[in-house]
């Protein structure tokens, strides 16, 4: 463990009802980190959390895609961190495999060795689940994160690129209703 990781110990569990409410939070933020300046000044928080909400919800139904997610506690109980995994199909091969939704720690207890711990957690879940990979989508200005993954083995396959086109963002599309 580096020297700047102390040695902090979080009790991580199955996350439950009570949880996601403020996991549905993290997820704002992680969105909120994944926009380029410019689109994060375009939007209003109240549209991200909007539609980060409608989103967790749509994976959540009992239609959905399997998934779980794990809590990160402290001794004393405060919600540190989670992360949210899932049993996908490959958008390229079709091949089952694991896909990480999203990775969250609380500000306050980031470098402690809480984002690997978590890691551990969602591919000790994607081993039981018998899938043979694991993947992740992180945003291009997370180099901690990047960091992070690419010291456990993880390696870029494909980047998501996008260029504004026009002065407006088009209406949503749901593809619930079509």
């Amino acid at each position: 463990m580096s020297a700047n990781h102390q040695k902090t110990r979080f009790q991580i569990e199955t996350a439950t009802e009570d949880d996601w409410p403020w996991i549905v939070q993290g997820e704002v933020e992680i969105a909120c980190v994944r926009l380029d300046p410019e689109r994060q000044k375009e939007l209003s928080r109240q549209l991200i959390e909007e539609r980060v909400a409608r989103r967790v919800a749509r994976i959540r139904k009992e239609n959905g895609f399997p998934n779980v997610a794990f809590v990160a506690r402290t001794s004393e109980g405060e919600l540190a961190g989670f992360v949210w995994v899932a049993r996908t199909h490959n958008d390229f091969t079709g091949q089952l495999e694991a896909s990480l939704m999203s990775q969250y720690v609380e500000e306050s207890h980031r470098g402690k060795g809480l984002g690997h711990q978590l890691l551990e957690t969602a591919e000790a879940w994607a081993h039981q689940q018998g899938l043979p990979r694991i993947s992740l989508c992180i945003g291009a200005n997370n180099t901690i994160g990047q960091r992070l993954y690419e010291s456990l083995g993880y390696q870029v396959e494909t980047l998501r690129m996008s260029k504004k086109l026009g002065p407006e963002e088009p209406e949503e599309i749901h593809l619930d209703d079509a």
